[in-house]
C-alpha cells in the first residue's frame, strides 16, 4: 500500500482512495478472524453461508490496496533516490514492527530472546501472519523504477490487453483447469506473464485515469461484485460436498472471482467519490485512511490481545456474527488510536 497518497497534481489527496484504504484495513482483519469461525461449523446453517460471504468479500483487501498503489506509484517515473528512500522506510517497518511482536512473544510465550535468530526470522520468514504483504510490497519497490517506465509507455489498448492476459487468463484458468483437467496447458506458456498481483498495480492505475465515470458501469460493477460474491459462496459450498476436509479452493486472491469483486468495489468507491460532497464525511475520512496503515501493522498485535475477550465472554453473550463484528471492530478502532498517537511522534510518524 502507498501510505502517502497524494493526487496526480500533487496538491491533494484523492479522497476515495483514503475510503478504500479503511475498507482494506478493515477487512485485512475481517480475513485473519472470519474463516476460524466457518470452519469450526457444519456447512449448510444460515450463519455458515452469511460468513463465507464475509469471509470472501474480505479477500479484496489486497488486491484493493495494490490497486491503490497503482494510483499512486504509477503516475509517475521517479528518481532513483525517491525508490531508495520508499525501499529504505519498508525495511524499518519491518524490522521495527516485527521486533515489537517478537518482543511481545518473548514477554507471552516465554521463547528465548535472540537477536541474530530475531534477524534470521524476518529474512527468511516473517513473524506475523499479516506481515507477508510487507515483502510483497518491498518487491514491488524494488521494481518500480521499471514498472513506472513501463506505466508511463502504455497507452489504454496496451493496459486492457495486460488486464485480459494477467488478471484474466490467470486470473480464470486455475479455476477451469480446477473443474476440467483438460484445460492444463504447458506452464512454460505463462511463465513469463506479468503476474496478477503486479498487474493489479496497472489495473487501479487503469481504472482511474482511463476509465470513465458512469452509472451504466457502476451498475455493471455492482453487478460483478453480488455475482461473484453469490458464486464463491454457492462454489465452496459444491466443494464441501467434493472434499469437506479441504474445501476453500476459491480462498486465493489472485483467482478472477476475487479480483472482479475487488475492481467493482474500487470503481464503485471511485464513483460515489465523485458525488459524495459532504466535506466533514471526507474530512473524516482523510484522517482515518491516513492511520490505515498503521492498523494493519498493529492488527495481529491487537487480535491476540484481545481474543481471550471475544473466545470467553464475546461468543458467550452475542450472536457469532455480532460478536466478530464487536471484535473487529476493537482491533481496528484501537489500532487507529494508537497509530493516531504514535503519529504524533516526530521520529515516529513517517513509519506509520
Amino acid at each position: 500500500m502507498e501510505i502517502q497518497g497524494s493526487t496526480a497534481d500533487g496538491t491533494r489527496k484523492i479522497e476515495y482512495l483514503e475510503l478504500l484504504r479503511i475498507i482494506a484495513s478493515f477487512f485485512v482483519i475481517v480475513n485473519h478472524t472470519a474463516s476460524g469461525e466457518f470452519l469450526a461449523m457444519q456447512p449448510g446453517e444460515r450463519k455458515w453461508f452469511l460468513l463465507v460471504a464475509y469471509f470472501f468479500m474480505s479477500k479484496t483487501a489486497v488486491p484493493v490496496f495494490l490497486m491503490i498503489s497503482g494510483v499512486l506509484l504509477l503516475r509517475h517515473v521517479d528518481g532513483y533516490r525517491k525508490h531508495g528512500a520508499r525501499i529504505f522506510r519498508i525495511v524499518l517497518d519491518i524490522v521495527i514492527f516485527s521486533f515489537v511482536y517478537y518482543v511481545r512473544s518473548w514477554y507471552v510465550n516465554g521463547m528465548s530472546f535472540d537477536l541474530i535468530e530475531f534477524f534470521k526470522l524476518i529474512y527468511r520468514q516473517k513473524v506475523t501472519n499479516a506481515y507477508w504483504y510487507l515483502y510483497l510490497y518491498l518487491g514491488i519497490l524494488v521494481m518500480l523504477p521499471l514498472l513506472q517506465r513501463l506505466a508511463s509507455a502504455m497507452g489504454r489498448r496496451e493496459y486492457v490487453y495486460l488486464m485480459i492476459l494477467s488478471v484474466g487468463f490467470l486470473g480464470l484458468m486455475p479455476i477451469l483447469i480446477h473443474y476440467r483437467e483438460g484445460f492444463l496447458y504447458n506452464a512454460g506458456f505463462s511463465s513469463v506473464f506479468l503476474s496478477t498481483l503486479a498487474a493489479l498495480l496497472f489495473l487501479g492505475y487503469f481504472l482511474e485515469n482511463h476509465v470513465e465515470i458512469r452509472w451504466q458501469y457502476a451498475l455493471v460493477s455492482v453487478m460483478v461484485l453480488a455475482g461473484c460474491l453469490m458464486f464463491l459462496v454457492a462454489a465452496t459450498y459444491g466443494e464441501y460436498q467434493r472434499t469437506p476436509e479441504d474445501y476453500l479452493f476459491f480462498d486465493e486472491r489472485t483467482h478472477l472471482t476475487i479480483t472482479a469483486m475487488a475492481a467493482s468495489l474500487f470503481y464503485l468507491a471511485r464513483c460515489f467519490g465523485s458525488v459524495c460532497r459532504v466535506r466533514v464525511f471526507w474530512k473524516a475520512v482523510t484522517w482515518l485512511g491516513g492511520c490505515s496503515f498503521g492498523i494493519y501493522l498493529l492488527s495481529d498485535l491487537f487480535l491476540d490481545i484481545y481474543m481471550p475477550f471475544y473466545q470467553l465472554y464475546l461468543l458467550h453473550r452475542f450472536h457469532v456474527i455480532a460478536a466478530l463484528l464487536i471484535y473487529e471492530a476493537l482491533i481496528f478502532l484501537t489500532g487507529a488510536a494508537v497509530t493516531a498517537i504514535l503519529r504524533c511522534i516526530p521520529l515516529v510518524k513517517r513509519l506509520v
